[in-house]
């Protein structure tokens, strides 16, 4: 979570066809059959075999691996030279794909969205959606969210602080066959207050006494919680020291407990006094110095997790600076729902944003790495501007950014977020481990970004295509076209339609636009000239599972059109999960 930090660096900086193709692999004379996706998803008995390159967490590869999954766990791994598929046996992967530990998302919170509404206490536009609405959707939207998770290749993560019906979420996913497996803090003990959350169930409560901090962690640990988190911002006229006795009390109490301790601690002098006190993950980078040998001492000898966060430090600024800009991860696994309503236009007061940070978060993630931190990737997802889903992937990207290699970026979104979840059965694939892998169509350390080029995605030995997890509607797709439009983004615009695409006029018939190029012109020149350009869905309708007619409403084209203008009903109809006609008013 991060509008602690916003309060910190804000105030000061502020063989089974599937129906596709069969991959069929001779091993001597032996050869498997690929499965498709109702058979893999039926998988209960036998051995599945998932063959390709496998990337191991020290960066090395073993070419052409086999890997022979029992059950929900990983049997054996060798190559096939020395592990012969028998004739008839499940197969998945095969020449030209690549094999990973399923992700895990070190840091995130399902009790907010990603959007707009989701932090009143950061921007209040509840005039707009109440908090109350907010919350509901948030908690309707459950399931799917699991799902989504699952698509992205992330098998696992951590929440990090919510409301107390964050454990009936942890029990749901663990119900919930699509759902990736859930660590989970309860409500978050904090240095400030946060009223503007607090419907009856706050997911943060402030706490001023140590008492007060033992009587809280005691009251929490019946409902054994995989951690107890403590949400350390400064507040104005505070010091790291001031609310050093409560955090200190809490940490005793929970340790007394056998409840490990996570620590919102984003500025260096309040996060090396959490170490010092026996803090055993730090949830956040430090942003506002570059951390010191001591400190990774501290982080060393205690064997503390330290969760980067790049990509939260950024998803604020860039809401809240109406300075979007989606990448293919969001575009392609967020909810477009909830990234719509970041793209929407909005007031911001003057006094709640000052500029992102630093570069120190960025420089610490290579400080740490370099010297022995246990470097765990984790997004903040949930917050403003950081999507569930695909949170990680801007992670990952992130960390390569900020210095880390490909192999290392996985590694800390693997092994060491599994090590962080406190999972040792997690986050690398050995024998004895819970089959949860990936299969990639692209290699991972080539390009980071083919992490998200997944193929298959295997959860506790059941291998599903991403596609049967969450297949994408045509009104997901209309919608991500939405909001490419909105964040004038021509290429992520682009690629939601097919590559012989028309529009048309539909009273008419006329031809408008006829393939990518041609609408690559218009919209170009369109986005270059009228970059205030939005639309709005007045309305929507869906007919069948190809077609969706919007009524369109579009701002930012005065003095060429009327402001606003009502464009009327625009119908798209899909094919093959791309628009392939438009037909407008």
């Amino acid at each position: 979570m991060l509008s602690g930090t916003l309060e910190g660096f804000m105030a000061r900086h502020l063989c089974v066809a599937w129906w596709g193709i069969l991959f069929l692999f001779a091993v001597g004379c032996h050869s498997g059959r690929s499965i498709g996706p109702s058979a893999a998803s039926s998988q209960g008995a036998g051995t599945t075999f998932v063959r390709g390159t496998l990337v191991r967490n020290d960066g090395s590869v073993v070419d052409d691996a086999v890997v022979a999954i029992e059950g929900t766990r990983i049997a054996r791994v060798a190559t096939a030279r020395e592990m012969p598929i028998p004739q008839g046996a499940a197969v998945i992967g095969g020449s030209g794909k690549w094999i990973i530990p399923g992700l895990i998302d070190a840091h995130v919170h399902f009790f907010q969205s990603g959007g707009l509404y989701t932090r009143p206490d950061v921007i209040d536009l509840t005039a707009r959606v109440s908090y109350a609405e907010e919350t509901r959707r948030v908690r309707a939207a459950l399931p799917e969210t699991f799902r989504r998770y699952l698509r992205a290749g992330v098998t696992s993560v951590i929440d990090f602080g919510g409301p107390e019906w964050n454990f009936e979420m942890r029990e749901l996913a663990t119900r919930t066959p699509l759902a990736p497996r859930v660590a989970v803090a309860g409500p978050l003990l904090s240095s400030l207050a946060r009223p503007q959350l607090d419907l009856g169930d706050p997911p943060i409560r402030q706490v001023t006494e140590p008492g007060a901090a033992r009587a809280m962690v005691r009251a929490e640990a019946p409902r054994k919680p995989d951690f107890i988190k403590l949400w350390w911002p400064l507040g104005p006229g505070h010091t790291p020291q001031t609310w050093q006795p409560v955090a200190a009390a809490a940490v005793d109490e929970a340790h007394a407990l056998g409840l490990r301790v996570a620590v919102h601690a984003t500025e260096l002098e309040v996060a090396r006094l959490a170490l010092k006190m026996g803090a055993d993950v730090l949830v956040h980078s430090v942003v506002d110095a570059e951390v010191d040998d001591e400190f990774i001492r501290l982080l060393r000898e205690g064997n503390v997790g330290y969760v980067t966060t790049l990509a939260v430090f950024g998803g604020y600024p860039r809401v809240l600076s109406h300075k979007v800009q989606l990448i293919g991860a969001e575009m392609e696994l967020a909810d477009p729902k909830v990234v719509a309503t970041v793209l929407e236009p909005f007031a911001v007061p003057e006094n709640r944003y000052r500029g992102p940070p630093g570069p120190a978060a960025r420089r610490n993630v290579r400080r740490i790495w370099d010297g022995g931190g246990l470097l765990a990737a984790g997004s903040d997802a949930g917050n403003i501007g950081t999507f569930h889903a695909a949170g990680l992937h801007r992670e990952l990207e992130e960390l390569v950014g900020a210095g880390l290699t490909p192999a290392e970026a996985l590694t800390a979104a693997t092994a060491n977020a599994a090590r962080v979840m406190g999972r040792a059965d997690l986050g690398e694939i050995e024998p004895g481990k819970l089959a949860d892998l990936l299969v990639l169509g692209a290699s991972p350390l080539d390009d980071i970004r083919n992490a998200r080029r997944i193929e298959w995605v295997v959860k506790d030995g059941i291998p599903r295509r991403p596609e049967e997890i969450l297949p994408r509607t045509a009104e997901d797709i209309v919608q991500a076209q939405v909001n490419a439009f909105n964040a004038q983004d021509l290429d992520a615009f682009l690629s939601t339609y097919a590559d012989d695409a028309v529009i048309v006029r539909a009273g008419t018939g006329e031809t408008l636009m006829s393939g990518k190029q041609s609408m690559r012109e218009r919209y170009g020149s369109m986005f270059a000239r009228f970059p205030a350009n939005r639309v709005r869905i007045a309305e929507r309708k869906v007919e069948g599972t190809n077609t969706v007619i919007d009524h369109e409403i579009v701002t930012g084209r005065g003095p060429e059109r009327p402001d606003p203008w009502d464009v009327g009903w625009v119908r798209y109809e899909l094919g093959d999960g791309l628009i392939r006609k438009v037909a407008l008013p």
